[in-house]
């Protein structure tokens, strides 16, 4: 089994079904798990070629009593505050910083060097431009999860700032208003095809590169 913490700039990414605030370290139900957990975790089953079991999700640790949420997670002291546990008993396997490109091309290699040194092994994934354009990359699984062919009016990652975030909620709303967003989203992440994200999204494949297990 691996322990994993997932950190993201938005609550829309980890908001699971049941939306609970356990204790930093406390293990995670499935169904507190949101989007971003359930694309994690198939990720890292073909990147390591794991078995849903294997991935134990936890609660990561909070800045000052609160959730880290948006730019706290752009903050070099907030973050290595964030991936050192007081306890290395408490400590996760693995810690995942999710965050959004918005237009800044440096912001993986500036977050890459923020983490530098610390005890835990980090993954920094930087999405371009957003968490969303993975989940709206397959449009096969758009079909299936929102019942209509719906296509992207370019390649994904071309999408400028907020684009896939907006696109995402407007057709969310026009084909799926009774039911949850949340829920949609945690279905995207579930049901898209990794292979066709990966193809269509530079930083998707490259995040599931530096999920593969270390060479001996």
């Amino acid at each position: 089994m691996i322990r994993v913490v997932v950190y993201a700039e938005g609550q829309g990414e980890l908001a699971g079904a049941k939306r609970l605030q356990p204790a930093p370290g406390s293990p995670l139900s499935e169904e507190e798990l949101g989007s971003a957990h359930l694309l994690v975790r198939r990720c890292m089953e073909k990147a390591r070629n794991m078995d849903t079991p294997s991935v134990c999700f936890e609660e990561p640790l909070r800045t000052r009593g609160r959730i880290a949420k948006g730019s706290m997670l752009l903050s070099r002291e907030t973050l290595r505050q964030l991936l050192l546990w007081p306890d290395p008993h408490k400590q996760p396997d693995l810690a995942i910083v999710l965050v959004d490109a918005d237009g800044d091309a440096g912001r993986q290699k500036l977050l890459e060097e923020t983490i530098d040194g610390v005890p835990v092994q980090a993954v920094i994934a930087v999405a371009i431009q957003e968490f969303e354009t993975w989940l709206i990359a397959d449009p096969d699984a758009l079909k299936s999860v929102l019942r209509k062919p719906l296509s992207l009016p370019k390649p994904p990652e071309k999408l400028s700032r907020r684009e896939a975030k907006e696109l995402l909620e407007k057709w969310c709303k026009e084909h799926a208003g009774s039911r949850d967003p949340a829920e949609l989203r945690r279905n995207l992440a579930e049901q898209c095809d990794l292979d066709t994200v990966a193809q269509k999204c530079s930083a998707f494949a490259a995040f599931l590169r530096k999920l593969e297990p270390p060479q001996s």
